[in-house]
């Protein structure tokens, strides 16, 4: 299944040089940027607790090694790197792709980019949206090479310095101009007291790939952490516009356990649409914590069999499961690739890959049901990098948040 994929990098890649000529002019500009796969799929819910052990011990690996550098490229070029993060975020308003000055200095020593055209919100050192919101897990100097031995070394994180709360990890991949992002999936709690009320709340989502037809209902589900009394909130928004437009589709619902479950219906107005979701958490106290869906939700128009409008399937690239000549009853059918993880992933449910030449990926009710995953498909994909790499533009332009 995973060679099935690799030829997205490069298609990525490809439009990523489309939409940034100023970029395109490094030698391994079409090079698809090896990203971090978090296998075994990492725990939704993991807590620290410093009483115990300050440090976090987790692993990684990579789908093939990569070390042959080009002229052009800086010394230290394709390493893997690791950030822990306060907050999520969502994937049409991406991670900047800069630590720092230091870092994009070394690229344009090498003619890689100009100083001149990077953003100050596209660099974490520098970012306002960012501040005090990123904590080096690896050092810069400690990036490393993307080879099998250098990732069958445990990743060890010392938490020791870190605010007490909820952070979310992601794996960094150093090639100049074109750095990326592989988020890990899940949530990690670091507390200094099992007492609820001593620690702010956490929350993630496990939704992988999300295609639903309008008149189908969207569960997000996840798992939480948080002291009794709290609530949490759904949101929803569409992508065709410069900024994420959250509008609430469940409200202050009552937390029991340690897993969620949120029931979608899509309105009209996002049918035939993508959609960015998150869910809020807060407790009692007023703390609170967002978790981000991992991929761009797709809604597809609801199926013509419910509509009598069985003509007009052929509108839509996947067919409606009861016209004849659709696909199966229990849904739309996989994609071209056959892969059913989210927009953006290599390892399945729960995690992306975001940043430039990164490889692919009325109100509603509320209630609790389960639903079915959904399959993978191609030209979504595509359609959500291009739309990523423009809104990422505009975005650090205006220093748009991305909460």
């Amino acid at each position: 299944m995973f060679a099935g994929r690799l030829t997205l990098p490069g298609a990525a890649l490809l439009l990523a040089g489309l939409l940034a000529p100023g970029l395109a002019r490094a030698g391994n500009g079409v090079h698809p940027r090896t990203p971090v796969l978090w296998q075994p799929e990492p725990a939704c819910m993991t807590v620290v607790d410093r009483t115990v052990d300050a440090k976090l011990v987790f692993g990684y690996t990579i789908p093939y090694e990569d070390t042959e550098l080009t002229a052009d490229e800086v010394l230290d070029s394709r390493r893997h790197q690791f950030i822990g993060f306060c907050r999520g975020h969502s994937r049409q308003e991406p991670l900047p792709v800069w630590l720092t000055d230091v870092d994009v200095a070394a690229a344009a020593a090498k003619s890689l980019i100009d100083p001149a055209d990077v953003d100050a919100e596209d660099v974490f050192e520098t970012s306002a949206a960012w501040k005090d919101c990123w904590f080096r897990i690896t050092g810069d100097d400690e990036r490393r090479p993307i080879t099998f031995v250098s990732a069958m070394k445990p990743v060890v994180w010392d938490t020791t310095t870190l605010p007490v709360g909820a952070y979310v990890i992601s794996g960094y991949t150093w090639e100049p101009p074109f750095n990326i992002w592989s988020e890990r999936s899940g949530v990690v709690k670091v507390i200094d007291d099992p007492d609820p009320t001593k620690s702010p709340p956490a929350l993630a989502l496990t939704n992988g790939e999300e295609i639903k037809y309008g008149d189908e209902v969207l569960t997000l589900v996840g798992c939480v952490d948080a002291m009794d009394g709290s609530t949490i909130s759904g949101y929803w928004s569409l992508t065709t516009s410069d900024a994420l437009d959250w509008q609430m589709f469940a409200e202050n619902v009552p937390v029991s356990g340690d897993s969620i479950e949120l029931d979608f219906m899509p309105p009209p107005e996002v049918h035939g649409e993508q959609i960015a979701m998150k869910v809020e958490v807060v407790d009692p106290m007023d703390r609170r914590f967002t978790a981000h869906l991992n991929t761009l939700a797709t809604i597809l128009p609801p199926k013509a069999s419910e509509t009598g409008g069985c003509e007009d399937t052929g509108s839509t690239f996947i067919g409606d499961p009861g016209c004849s000549g659709g696909t199966t009853s229990e849904g739309p059918t996989s994609g071209p690739d056959g892969s059913s993880g989210p927009e953006g992933s290599s390892d399945g449910a729960g995690s992306g890959t975001t940043g430039p030449g990164a490889q692919p990926g009325g109100e509603g009710g509320c209630g609790c049901r389960s639903a079915a995953g959904a399959p993978s498909a191609l030209l979504v994909g595509l359609t959500v990098l291009v739309g990523r790499r423009r809104r990422a533009r505009r975005s650090a332009a205006a220093g748009t948040p991305s909460s």
